[in-house]
């Protein structure tokens, strides 16, 4: 009877219950509590070995630098936190030819709270791997330098490549071996910098394209060096006013890596010499510009009399120039041979009012020289901050890389580079351009164009004398030095700044050597960006797991 009544009775209810779910309650909050620290615990000791798996992973480390480095890492990442006791962790190295792979794992006693639920202290284990590439790096950047880089493009483009450059400087180690070039292009490249060689160019006029867009006196071809010298240009190689800038070669030899032979004048390199301009009408002698369709780069006065001239003894290989200087392109039109010219401005570069820069006289567009493969980086940081944009002539992506090929290529013009396909190296291009392959200027002169590494479009060089098609010719060159490039094992990295046209995206995502290769920017603020995404993939160090 009585124990009915207990179980009747409801007094006392809540304490009764209480009594009998407090064990539990208790043992569901240790419960969570415990495993809180359980997580924590092991998300602490999972971050103390990658970050010691990471430091201990650079490549000029010796096998004991290594591993103390691991060791000293490790212990500082696990000091402080009170949950983990008897934290132990252990390196391997795994060593291939082209890569280095380190494994480490890591154990752990965490200090528990609730010791009837999961015993004196919870054993765990984590584990953390990483692999970097050893391979020796040439990394080549073919960039543009047109005119229509101007402003936050150009100061965008100086910036990604010091951050690049200081990257992968950021990389060398004693045992891994770093360098990278430089090849500023417009039209055409400059190669009179480090590493240039007199032996490389026509000095002598014997190729087939050297004086081709001038008019032949008494059978022969003004020769681009001799005008140089009779000009009496102060500057550039030599004293001769060349600034550095050379034609493309003839036939197949303008996009590929066929080294200078003396004894194959075609496979030598024209200096480039851009003819003087008839003056405007409608502006004085001396005048600059950059139309799509008028001359733009009259530099000589036309109104001196060819007797002065004569009497100056102006002579070139034997040839009386005197008709002929200033009046290139008037004598190659037809025009009147008395009236003749004279050298008076500069190759200096000229500032419009829109502060874009315009060149006058033999060396119009030609940008900063080449910086062949080096791994002197203040070198390279001291070019890249002073490229800037140049006017007139057109954009001509196949040079850029043409010249970046022969960067990379063992053979001359430039030797700096490994064999192809050397096991332990890779060789790396980098792409920038922010527009469309263009033939420009003077479309409605007899020229059709301005002068450019092919001379002018009317000369037939281009294979077209129409604007459009000539520049889709120089598309077909570009995807073809892409190709030349890919088969010799190049990783090619293609960026267009402001300039996803249908077009480029089609030439520069197969130009790419994996469509993922291919990058529209549309902000040139994040260009930095851009370029250290893509360095990223080819020169970090990364955690596998």
């Amino acid at each position: 009877m009585l124990l009915k009544k207990f179980w009747r009775s409801r007094s006392g209810n809540f304490a009764l219950l209480l009594g009998l779910g407090l064990p539990a309650i208790l043992s569901a909050v240790a419960f969570a509590v415990d495993v809180s620290t359980i997580m924590r615990a092991k998300s602490n000791l999972q971050n103390a070995l990658d970050a010691a798996n990471l430091a201990s992973s650079h490549l000029g480390d010796l096998d004991i630098t290594r591993t103390d480095a691991f060791d000293r890492y490790f212990q500082a990442n696990i000091a402080g936190h009170g949950e983990l006791a008897n934290a132990q962790a252990t390196l391997t190295v795994d060593k291939g030819v082209n890569f280095i792979k380190t494994k480490a794992v890591a154990s752990a006693d965490v200090n528990l709270n609730f010791a009837f639920l999961f015993g004196q202290s919870k054993h765990i284990v984590v584990d953390a791997s990483a692999v970097e590439s050893n391979n020796q790096l040439e990394v080549v950047l073919v960039l543009d330098n047109t005119g229509s880089m101007a402003g936050a493009r150009m100061t965008a483009l100086r910036a990604a490549t010091k951050s690049l450059l200081d990257t992968l400087e950021a990389t060398k180690s004693p045992t891994r071996q770093v360098r990278a070039s430089l090849v500023p292009f417009v039209t055409a490249v400059n190669v009179n910098g480090d590493g240039f060689d007199p032996a490389w160019i026509d000095m002598d006029g014997k190729s087939s394209t050297n004086g081709i867009n001038f008019p032949l006196i008494d059978g022969k071809r003004p020769n681009h060096m001799a005008l140089f010298r009779q000009l009496g240009l102060k500057g550039g190689w030599n004293n001769t006013g060349w600034k550095g800038c050379v034609e493309a070669r003839p036939g197949t030899y303008n996009i590929s890596d066929a080294p200078p032979d003396p004894s194959k004048p075609d496979t030598l390199f024209v200096p480039y010499f851009a003819p003087d301009d008839p003056a405007p009408a409608t502006k004085p002698s001396g005048s600059y510009g950059n139309s799509a369709t008028g001359y733009n780069n009259s530099y000589l006065d036309d109104t001196i009399d060819k007797n002065k001239l004569k009497q100056a003894g102006v002579n070139v290989l034997g040839i009386d120039l005197s008709g002929l200087l200033g009046g290139v392109v008037d004598a190659l039109l037809g025009a009147d041979l008395e009236t003749v010219a004279k050298y008076v401005a500069s190759t200096n570069q000229i500032v419009t009012e829109t502060g874009s820069a315009i060149t006058v006289g033999p060396n119009r567009s030609c940008p900063t020289p080449v910086v062949p493969l080096t791994d002197d980086f203040d070198k390279l940081r001291k070019a890249a901050s002073q490229m800037t944009e140049w006017n007139g002539s057109g954009t001509n992506v196949s040079e850029g890389l043409s010249w970046g090929m022969r960067v990379l290529s063992p053979g001359e013009p430039y030797t700096g580079g490994a064999p192809f396909r050397t096991a332990g190296v890779s060789k790396i291009v980098m792409l920038l351009t922010d527009g469309e392959n263009v033939v420009y200027g003077a479309s409605n002169q007899p020229t059709k164009s301005d002068y450019t590494s092919y001379g002018y479009l009317a000369g037939g060089r281009f294979g077209s004398d129409n604007q459009t098609t000539a520049a889709r010719n120089v598309d077909g060159w570009t995807k073809s030095v892409c190709t030349q490039l890919k088969n010799q094992g190049v990783q090619i990295y293609t960026m267009v700044l402001q300039s996803d046209t249908a077009a480029n995206r089609a030439l520069y995502s197969a130009c790419a050597s994996d469509p993922s290769g291919y990058y529209a920017v549309n902000d040139p603020a994040k260009l930095p960006n851009v370029f250290q995404q893509i360095a990223n993939k080819f020169s970090q160090l990364q955690l596998t797991n």
